[in-house]
This record gives structure tokens, C-alpha cells and sequence, in this order.
């Protein structure tokens, strides 16, 4: 009687081990290892460079600041000429102004430029803080089955998007560290691409406050590397750097 009562403790142990997780599990995980949602929430001020290396070359990077609080926004950018492009606005009403080499532009060139900025804040904060944004609203995701990268057992959570953001023809697998509940990879398919592509992701760091997150990607053709050589969370700004160029 004893064995048996044994066994069947065995057994009921073993079933709690294995069985799958919750996505609500998932969430809480990552939420753990960028150090916390409210973390996030009292990380304000966010500083970060988006820059490309694409087959050992590396292209000028865009320089971001960014007031989460009320939105406002400040973008500098160099062409191939060497022009300065820096645009001033809002994210939430997408009003500012804009100037080239310290030159204010006209009424439609702003308008112009201000979609420009908006598209590349959406991509390039996107590349960075996607752990943050797995609960937005509009975004829906599922848990896909399990699987293991480097035999390491990874989570992987499916989403797409429910008619919101400049693609929302876009979807996402990313591969969440079982023990970490860092995102170690993520495999994409863009709306207007044919084949699907993957990156691994750099371990996470802090960037300021406790707020960890990964600034580096590494396409697994080995010719793309997106990368972050400044990520900041910042405690003040200078409140001018989003009024004049």
C-alpha cells in the first residue's frame, strides 16, 4: 500500500513538472528579466543609437531621445551627403518642427519629415523594447509549442497584430529562455517580405534604473547586425533638447 501511495505521489509530481505553461506565466517571466514592470513604468527619459552593419559596413546611426511621459520626441539623422536632419515632435500628436543643418524647414517638408521620424521611432524602439510591448493593446499573441536553441529550452510566443501600427500585416515568433525568461532569438515575417528572418538576440544589460534589455541582433546569415552602441534610461534631459536643434 505504501509503494503504491509512493508511485502515485511520483507520478503527480512528475505531471505538475510537465505541464505547459500559461502565457500569463510566459509574460511574467520576461517582465522578471527586463527587471520588472514597474520598472518600465518609472523609466521615463530613453536615450538610444539604432545603427546597421550590413555586410562589415556599417551605415550612420539615428539618435533618439525620448520623453515616454508626454510623448515628446527628438531625432537626428545624416544622410549620404552628410546632411543633418534633426525633427522635434510628438509622438502622440505627431506636431513639431523639423530642420536640415540647422535650417527650419517649410510647412510641408516638416509635415514630411515628421512622418519620416514617427516610421523610424516605431522601428527603431521596436527593435529595442519589444519584451516591453508584448501586452499592448492590439497586439495579440499565443503560445506556440516549446522548443530548444543551443539546448536550451525556449518558450515561444506567437504574435500579430490586430489593425494597429504602420504594418500590421507583420508577424513574430520569439524565443524566450525557459529559466531566464530572457528573449534569446526572434523570427519574423514582415508584411511585404517573402521568406521569414531570424536574429539571435544579445544577453540583456541594464540600461539605467534596472530596466535590462538586449542591444544587439545578429541575423543568422551572418550579413545583418542592428545594434544599440548608446541605450540609456536617463533620469533628466534638458528639456531644450526637444525645442531647438
Amino acid at each position: 500500500m505504501k509503494k503504491l501511495f509512493f508511485y502515485a505521489l511520483c507520478v503527480a509530481v512528475l505531471s505538475s513538472c510537465t505541464k505547459p505553461q500559461k502565457k500569463d506565466q510566459v509574460f511574467e517571466k520576461i517582465w522578471k528579466a527586463t527587471g520588472g514592470k514597474s520598472t518600465f513604468e518609472k523609466s521615463r527619459f530613453f536615450e538610444f543609437e539604432f545603427a546597421v552593419e550590413r555586410d562589415r559596413n556599417k551605415t550612420p546611426g539615428r539618435k533618439h531621445l525620448w520623453d515616454r511621459y508626454t510623448g515628446d520626441y527628438r531625432l537626428e539623422s545624416v544622410d549620404a551627403s552628410g546632411a543633418k536632419t534633426v525633427t522635434l515632435f510628438n509622438v502622440n500628436t505627431k506636431q513639431g518642427k523639423a530642420f536640415v543643418n540647422g535650417v527650419a524647414l517649410d510647412n510641408e517638408q516638416t509635415s514630411q519629415a515628421i512622418q519620416t521620424a514617427y516610421a523610424k521611432f516605431i522601428n527603431d524602439s521596436y527593435w529595442l523594447m519589444v519584451p516591453l510591448k508584448l501586452q499592448d493593446e492590439g497586439v495579440n499573441t499565443e503560445l506556440a509549442p516549446d522548443t530548444a536553441i543551443n539546448d536550451v529550452k525556449c518558450n515561444v510566443i506567437h504574435l500579430n497584430f490586430d489593425k494597429v501600427g504602420l504594418t500590421p500585416g507583420d508577424q513574430y515568433w520569439l524565443f524566450v529562455n525557459d529559466n531566464t525568461g530572457e528573449v534569446v532569438q526572434w523570427t519574423f515575417l514582415l508584411q511585404h517580405q517573402q521568406k521569414p528572418a531570424t536574429f539571435t538576440w544579445a544577453p540583456y544589460q541594464d540600461l539605467g534604473g534596472g530596466l535590462k534589455l538586449s542591444t544587439k541582433k545578429i541575423n543568422t546569415d551572418g550579413k545583418t547586425t542592428i545594434y544599440y552602441p548608446v541605450a540609456n534610461v536617463l533620469t533628466e534631459v534638458d528639456k531644450t533638447k526637444f525645442t531647438q536643434p
